[in-house]
């Protein structure tokens, strides 16, 4: 493309494009480098800057005691040692938390590495394959995984930890997605006479407690505190636990294209300098994380 203002190009005056047509072109594009000069094209041309944000999406799995529960004598509709955290966060980024519930752990995961949402809390442990698709934020608590069963039970692992061994001849129930599928597929799964038929895999938690009550499975693989959790009823009690070592962190959209991260952090190391982390242990009954 030519640049500068001198005469129409002979291609154009031999196609009836005068002058005056041209100069007022000139003219036009003249305007509109001014104006993007002093910066105000956007306010022109494309309605200005977007506004800030004032709300905060986050995606969550309720129930997941007692790290995210349903509660709706509240304001935000749920409770929970993560739901304190992600008000901190939101006061933080002054906006205003509001927690969107899903069915599907997998499309959560899915959803918040689209960026769908702006950030995921839903006891997510830090692994390789997940950060590939999205990433994370520093640690905020460690656990690792238990095995739930009906308080009439009689089975229970040897000195409370349990082996691929223990679990091979029961039909164990998992939610889809999570680590506790991953680890029977690769520990146990080899070990039983009829996988097919002795993992059972569901979508929610609620879905594993009732399969686990109505007697359709021997036990439950969950997390080991929300599973401690579950055991402080009546109904259930800990076989055994295995030590896996998992840390949860806060989930963004892959690459974090919001820049995120940054804040998040930046709260969870102050609430842990400050004491509001052991007091929030403390208030939902957990132990050090």
């Amino acid at each position: 493309m030519a640049e500068g203002g001198g005469a129409p190009p002979t291609e154009a005056m031999r196609r009836g494009v005068g002058r005056s047509v041209f100069a007022l072109t000139v003219v036009v594009v003249a305007i509109v480098a001014f104006v993007g000069g002093l910066g105000l094209g956007s306010v022109f041309f494309r309605g200005g800057p977007a506004p800030p944000r004032t709300t905060f999406i986050v995606a969550v799995q309720a129930p997941f005691p007692p790290f995210m529960d349903f509660n709706t004598s509240v304001d935000i509709g749920f409770e929970g040692f993560e739901v304190d955290i992600v008000v901190l966060i939101a006061q933080e980024l002054n906006r205003t938390a509001v927690l969107r519930q899903y069915s599907s752990f997998s499309t959560l995961l899915a959803e918040t590495g689209r960026n769908a949402v702006d950030m995921a809390s839903a006891s997510i442990t830090i692994t390789a394959a997940r950060n590939v698709t999205m990433d994370f934020s520093n640690p905020y608590f460690r656990v690792d995984q238990g095995f739930l069963v009906k308080e009439t039970s009689t089975f229970a692992c040897a000195g409370g930890t349990c082996t691929p061994q223990d679990i091979a001849d029961k039909i164990v129930a998992v939610q889809q997605a999570t680590t506790s599928e991953d680890w029977i597929n690769t520990n146990v799964k080899a070990l039983m006479a009829d996988p097919t038929n002795q993992i059972k895999v569901f979508q929610q938690v609620p879905e594993l407690i009732s399969a686990l009550q109505a007697g359709t499975v021997d036990t439950v693989m969950i997390d080991s505190v929300t599973a401690k959790s579950f055991a402080d009823g009546p109904d259930f009690k800990l076989a055994g636990i295995v030590a896996t070592g998992e840390s949860y962190g806060f989930a963004v959209g892959n690459n974090d294209p919001q820049g995120l991260l940054p804040v998040i952090n930046s709260v969870l190391a102050t609430i842990r300098a400050n004491g509001t982390y052991n007091s929030l242990l403390t208030k939902w009954g957990l132990p050090p994380g």
